[in-house]
């Protein structure tokens, strides 16, 4: 299998909700990344909550869009510091904060809500095995 980027499934998750028009508000948040892709330079930039804003029939959420080769579970990894910062305070002010994971092996999705993953992590787990996350299955067709 090739080096997973990420990039197809950031795109994949941009134009579910692009193809919603005004029906739903994606932005994505600026990261290193996207600085050196447009700079060509290495500069400090913040550590970012999320990758995107989305907003969608009337709720404003945090979303990380992740994506795996790991074919048993989601590692958590995966999850940068910033983000695993971010998502606790997005929690205790009432937000909501996802990880829309793609598991590239089987190409399914799952949007899981972060606290899920810190319920996960306080006893102890580094990951999420798929199996366990039948129900947390996201299918982007349906929210046409």
């Amino acid at each position: 299998m090739a080096k997973n980027t990420g990039k197809p499934s950031e795109t994949f998750f941009e134009d579910v909700w692009r193809k919603l028009g005004k029906r739903a508000y994606c932005y994505r948040i600026a990261d290193a990344a996207e600085n050196y892709g447009r700079t060509k330079t290495i500069g400090h930039i913040r550590a970012t909550p999320s990758d995107y804003i989305v907003t969608f029939a009337g709720e404003t959420i945090y979303a990380e869009v992740k994506s795996t080769q790991e074919k048993t579970s989601f590692p958590f990894s995966l999850l940068k510091k910033g983000q695993s910062a971010a998502a606790p305070q997005v929690l205790s002010a009432g937000g909501g904060y996802f990880v829309f994971a793609h598991n590239l092996t089987t190409d399914t999705w799952y949007r899981i809500p972060f606290g899920v993953i810190a319920a996960v992590k306080a006893i102890g787990r580094s990951s999420i095995p798929w199996s366990e996350m039948e129900t947390l299955k996201w299918n982007p067709a349906l929210l046409f």
